[in-house]
């Protein structure tokens, strides 16, 4: 169900959810790039209100935090514990909201569903009149920045696919590698302008069948090209030597924010991380294994103190080493095209030395 509808459900605002989110409290099971929609599972019901229970019973949200991410009955009885003593007056609600919790796995937020695999393989037809930069200009409350952050769609020439977009005459065609899409369009003048109306599928669409009506308005009809429209950092840094990060380090977790790092369990299956190994030389040189594509050699990607500066997308990801219970682990921005394409905020991968 999309934010609006878990929220009139769960008796809560839109923006509590989105704050929820921010915070790593509550996540959608699955956010669509294309229109900036947040989808929640019915099961997520039941961790919603007993969120809103610890609150009730005066726990913050900081706190609530720990208990989610708490391993075990007893790291939940100590904090249940530390709160009565500060909050005597509360102590009654505190012991049945106790009972409540202990003993529930709120980790387990996500529920699965049916991604749609559309074929986006589709001949190409070119249609002039499409190619350039496109703005997003439909409205919705529950949508406050679909697409890229500046709400910029482009189509460009040949139907080049870049971050999760192609295009065909006819077809907008959409894939982020969970679902696939192509959704039929139709172009109007309106005034001045070119309009560009798009029956776009999306979670809905999987559920059940529902699309939703995307309005575009173009801005140039410029030929651009993937490079040109990318978000690229500076790379040329001068080699400064690190001997902490030599060695070799195995994937162990995905993460949004760096604050969600936990050396006690990972948010994903080892299975599920596309970035799995990297592999930092003396020298400056260093492996990374992406899937089952190595990536080396020094015009493809090198290293320097406090960054990994990769040549063939022009990203410099910085990397942090954290030490806990004797293990080293490296947190590395993760910039995919979610950041080069769509301006957002990196997320980051964390690993484990070997």
């Amino acid at each position: 169900m999309k934010i609006g509808e878990f929220a009139r459900v769960c008796g809560i605002s839109v923006s509590a959810l989105r704050y929820y989110d921010e915070q790593g409290l509550l996540s959608p099971i699955y956010t669509d790039r294309f229109t900036g929609y947040r989808y929640y599972g019915k099961g997520q019901v039941e961790v919603c209100k007993k969120i809103g229970m610890l609150k009730a019973a005066g726990f913050s949200l900081a706190e609530i935090k720990s208990i989610i991410q708490a391993s075990g009955d007893e790291a939940i009885r100590e904090i249940f514990g530390r709160k009565r003593a500060a909050l005597e007056t509360v102590i009654q609600n505190l012991g049945e909201t106790e009972k409540i919790i202990l003993g529930a796995d709120l980790m387990k937020q996500s529920e699965s569903f049916k991604p749609v695999r559309e074929n986006v393989k589709l001949p190409f037809e070119n249609d002039e009149a499409v190619i350039g930069r496109w703005e997003i200009v439909t409205a919705d409350d529950e949508c406050p920045a679909p697409g890229s952050k500046n709400r910029q769609i482009f189509f460009l020439p040949g139907g080049e696919w870049y971050w999760c977009y192609s295009w065909t005459k006819g077809k907008f065609l959409y894939d982020d590698g969970v679902n696939a899409y192509a959704c039929g369009y139709v172009t109007e003048h309106r005034g001045d302008s070119l309009y560009m109306d798009i029956v776009m599928k999306s979670y809905d669409y999987s559920e059940s069948g529902k699309t939703e009506n995307v309005t575009l308005r173009k801005l140039d009809g410029r030929r651009y090209t993937k490079k040109e429209i990318a978000r690229r950092d500076s790379i040329d840094l001068p080699f400064e030597e690190d001997r902490r990060v030599l060695g070799r380090w195995t994937a162990f977790d995905f993460i949004r924010r760096r604050e969600d790092f936990s050396a006690e369990s990972s948010h994903c299956e080892k299975s599920e991380l596309y970035f799995r190994e990297i592999e930092f030389f003396a020298n400056g040189g260093c492996v990374s294994l992406y899937g089952d594509e190595i990536i080396s050699g020094d015009n493809m990607q090198t290293w320097t103190k406090g960054y990994v500066l990769r040549k063939w997308n022009s990203t410099a990801c910085a990397y942090e080493i954290r030490t806990v219970n004797c293990r080293d682990f490296l947190i590395i921005e993760w910039k995919s095209g979610d950041y080069r394409w769509g301006g957002f905020d990196t997320d980051y991968y964390v690993f484990v030395r070997e």
